[in-house]
């Protein structure tokens, strides 16, 4: 397949050795032998992991029309912007613009996918029809990311309390690491509410009692963002795929995944 993937999971060493030896395997064997990067029809874009469904869906679609071939690295995102600052393989970054901002990445180019909308999703056989859920007694356990790390935890910790609702509802939290943890968490019946953003509710919605997207002037905006770095050894290619991101078949794909 010409769409290659790599997730990032394990510590930042052991991730370096796993995507540098599938970039250096993609490479012609004279760049691979000198250690320079060599210029190809290919491009490395590093990107969070909750992302991936629609950055798949994107790739297929960019290199079905160009010919440009990706390569796909997931984690999080302090794994992916240590990644791109160090490796020297990194073509583009995209994620929270305000994360990529505080990293102090060097883009040459950046493009706004669109704004991350923050959810809160219902366990199964509950619903979840307004905000207001929250305020009844009987919701006794209700998940959200690290809200010191996490984007959407972030923008949950905000909308509670600029809705007036912490600290009272303080005791009733539960507080995991990620996304896909509060996600865990509802499915398994282990909470009855959870925060999260729409592009994963809309990855999961089947196995949810419902969501529903909140007050985005509740929370401060997230943005989500590509950006070619200004060390892209693709830079051309990394262009063209920048291109494509306008196009109205990425704005479809874009759209689709809550963006």
């Amino acid at each position: 397949m010409p769409v290659r993937r790599c997730s990032v999971f394990h510590s930042l060493p052991a991730a370096w050795m796993l995507c540098l030896c599938l970039i250096v395997s993609a490479m012609p064997s004279g760049a691979a032998a000198s250690g320079q990067p060599e210029k190809t029809d290919a491009i490395v874009l590093a990107s969070g992991a909750g992302y991936k469904k629609m950055v798949n869906a994107l790739a297929e679609i960019f290199t079905l029309q160009t010919g440009i071939k990706v390569d796909l690295v997931y984690g999080n995102m302090a794994r992916v912007t240590a990644l791109a600052r160090q490796s020297g393989q990194v073509d583009i970054v995209l994620g929270d613009s305000t994360y990529l901002h505080g990293a102090e990445l060097d883009f040459t180019r950046r493009h706004t996918l669109g704004h991350g909308r923050l959810v809160l999703a219902a366990a199964p056989g509950k619903t979840a029809d307004s905000a207001a859920v929250l305020d009844n007694p009987g919701a006794t356990r209700i998940a959200l990311p690290d809200s010191a790390k996490a984007i959407y935890g972030i923008a949950a910790r905000e909308f509670l309390l600029s809705t007036g609702r912490l600290p009272d509802i303080a005791p009733r939290l539960i507080e995991v690491a990620t996304v896909p943890q509060v996600f865990s968490y509802l499915a398994a019946g282990e909470v009855d509410y959870g925060f999260m953003n729409l592009t994963h509710a809309l990855n999961v919605a089947d196995k949810l009692g419902g969501y529903v997207v909140l007050d985005e002037t509740a929370h401060t905006p997230v943005l989500i963002m590509a950006g070619v770095l200004r060390a892209a050894p693709s830079a051309e290619q990394a262009a063209a795929f920048m291109g494509f991101l306008e196009s109205p078949q990425a704005r479809a794909v874009i759209t689709a995944n809550g963006l």
